[in-house]
């Protein structure tokens, strides 16, 4: 969704201090040195294409480029690679990243996943199931069933982004329950294969508790994404996963400090501001 000139400049230069504010200060060399062993990221993503100000949007040149870095830095592991990893069955390589894309959208297999085909780039769709075949208030399509089934056949993992897209943890226990199972019995009916990973809506510290991470384990995730920054690591909590989130109108060298650790710093803001925080509206159908 198109935001105004102001919001875009202040967003964009934002995340470009703290990029660069990461690099200048050799603060990712410093936490490479200190580390305990490689650490690995998972990139949110949400629809692809041209629009303009649209800070949840990236082009297909730029989402080509930054698939072709990632195929020649050999980085990109698949989903059950990262399961593996955090529960220390694998070793990965010191910055390895996983791509994952939010809420269901077209773009996702008309546009993303030829791209990772032609550079065999593993990837995750996180869908919400009761938006499929509709319009979403960006003026974007939503996969079709019929265009979901054919996102394994693309290489994309399809998983859980719940079942109407509301904030899980401000439901009643009964509703947030309904959230991960029906969404999950949906996906499985019409796929034929199990459904194993779940990503929040929203994803920020009120989206999310120790309850619905428990809830969401019980129905059957082996893993659930937040959308709080972070790495992980082997012992890693497989229920809350950080993940870090790519945006459009960004240049290739910004992606290529972020899967290095650019943005890894906003973390302390995920941490202690989050109560100031604002979630981005609400995807639904038009």
């Amino acid at each position: 969704m198109t935001v105004s000139v102001p919001r875009w400049l202040i967003k964009k230069a934002a995340r470009t201090a703290m990029v660069l504010g990461s690099f200048v200060t050799g603060s990712l060399v410093f936490r490479k040195l200190l580390g305990r062993g490689p650490t690995i990221r998972v990139l949110t993503y949400h629809r692809f294409g041209d629009a303009v100000r649209d800070p949840w949007c990236v082009s297909a040149a730029v989402f080509e480029e930054q698939m072709r870095w990632l195929a020649e830095k050999k980085l990109a592991v698949s989903l059950d690679d990262v399961e593996r990893f955090v529960r220390g069955e694998i070793q990965l390589p010191d910055g390895a990243v996983l791509v994952t894309m939010d809420d269901g959208f077209s773009s996702v297999l008309h546009i993303a996943a030829p791209i990772m085909q032609r550079h065999r780039i593993p990837s995750v769709a996180y869908v919400t199931t009761s938006f499929m075949g509709t319009t979403s208030i960006s003026g974007e399509r939503y996969l079709t069933w019929d265009e979901v089934k054919r996102l394994p056949a693309a290489g994309v993992t399809v998983g859980s982004h719940a079942h109407t897209h509301r904030s899980v943890a401000k439901l009643s226990p009964q509703d947030a329950l309904e959230e991960g199972q029906r969404s999950k019995q949906l996906l499985e009916q019409h796929l034929g294969a199990p459904i194993r990973s779940f990503a929040y809506p929203f994803g920020m510290r009120t989206d999310e508790s120790t309850e619905t991470a428990r809830m969401l384990s019980g129905c059957g995730y082996s893993s659930v994404f937040i959308a709080q920054h972070g790495t992980l690591r082997p012992g890693a909590d497989l229920a809350r996963l950080p993940r870090v989130k790519v945006e459009g109108g960004e240049p290739l060298w910004m992606f290529k400090l972020l899967c290095r650790g650019g943005m890894d710093g906003w973390k302390l803001f995920d941490d202690t501001l989050w109560k100031l925080q604002r979630p981005a509206p609400a995807e639904q159908a038009q």
